[in-house]
């Protein structure tokens, strides 16, 4: 009986208290690993989202600067180049001017940079770069089915023809007359649709209700400039400018602004002087001669890293050698690139 009774007794006090704390142990372990492999989690997804938003800023910009200057036919290399309006309100405003002298025909400047935020733009970043880039459709249409608040530009091919490009709104169908290379009134030149794109680094994504830092793009829409927000958690947006100074299509020199290159960035010891000497003060020329361009993007996560302060500084180019040390919470980093202009720098090559 007093086997009996031992043996049905169960765990004593001492034992239920010790089973308790090793099991207490035990959830804290487990809730740390748990809190560790979410926190972990978490920072990867900011981490994945940073670094696809980087590299998709990288790869929109890249594509567009490669289209810069693309008007639909390989003559462009008869006209003169026009700086463009950033908020343009008419064909002319654009940069494109068709005459029946030949060589004076202008069209846009493939790429130019803005100095001042003009009035169709922002909450601009202050101390960002804003880039414009020009050029046509890589899409052709009829005349007939040319959208009426569009602007359009329609190259001829015919040597009959006296203007070397017509370039009007969509509407205005009975100023599309120009050829195609039979010559037949019948065949007119098919038109592409102008495009224009401004592209700056915003303080918010949805102005006035967050402050997320955006990259947008304005776009000559219908004869006005639509803003669009492209890529949030970019925060700056820096240029460099390839400039062409002997004419074979490739950079021979960067500098931060080919409109007015500071002195340092196109020094002899920098940029060897070519012969005949290049001129840096011809600001128009030196715009034109823009045959690539470094680009910079800083991304940063959209949500803050607790114990993470980022006292780092970053390279920016020339325009601005660093940036930071921003001392928040917030992780960032730097992607760069090269962007080729190949509709300027491919009629320049020698075979």
């Amino acid at each position: 009986m007093s086997r009996c009774r031992q043996a049905g007794r169960g765990f004593t006090l001492v034992e239920l208290m010790v089973a308790i704390t090793l099991g207490l142990f035990l959830l804290i372990g487990l809730s740390s690993l748990l809190v560790s492999t979410v926190s972990s989690r978490s920072e990867l997804d900011k981490s994945s989202r940073q670094i696809d938003n980087g590299r998709y800023a990288l790869q929109i910009l890249t594509e567009d600067i490669q289209l810069a200057g693309f008007v639909g036919a390989s003559s462009s290399t008869a006209f003169s180049t026009a700086t463009p309006a950033a908020c343009p309100a008419s064909i002319a405003d654009l940069g494109y001017a068709s005459t029946t002298s030949p060589g004076t025909s202008s069209v846009p400047l493939p790429v130019y940079a803005l100095g001042s935020v003009p009035s169709c733009l922002d909450h601009v970043m202050s101390g960002t770069a804003m880039l414009v880039v020009t050029r046509v459709s890589t899409s052709a249409v009829s005349v007939a089915s040319a959208a009426s608040g569009e602007r359009y530009l329609q190259i001829s091919t015919c040597a009959n023809d006296l203007l070397p490009f017509v370039a009007a709104a969509g509407s205005s169908a009975a100023s599309f007359t120009l050829m195609g290379k039979d010559c037949l009134a019948t065949q007119l030149a098919p038109l592409r649709k102008i495009v224009q794109h401004v592209y700056f680094v915003s303080t918010c994504n949805v102005c006035g209700t967050d402050t997320t830092p955006t990259l947008k793009m304005a776009e000559y829409l219908n004869g006005a400039m639509t803003i669009t927000p492209l890529v949030e958690g970019i925060e700056n947006l820096q240029l460099d400018y390839g400039v062409d100074m002997d004419a074979d299509g490739s950079p021979d020199c960067y500098t931060s602004d080919p409109g007015s290159p500071p002195a340092a960035e196109v020094a002899v010891a920098v940029c060897p002087q070519t012969t005949p000497a290049y001129d840096w003060t011809a600001a128009a020329a030196n715009w034109a001669n823009v045959m690539a361009i470094r680009i910079h993007v800083l991304a940063r996560n959209t949500e803050a890293s607790g114990g993470w302060t980022d006292a780092r500084t970053y390279d920016m180019g020339l325009a601005t050698p660093t940036a930071g040390p921003f001392n928040d919470h917030i992780k960032r980093h730097v992607y760069s690139t090269v962007a080729r202009l190949y509709n300027s720098s491919g009629q320049r090559e020698v075979p």
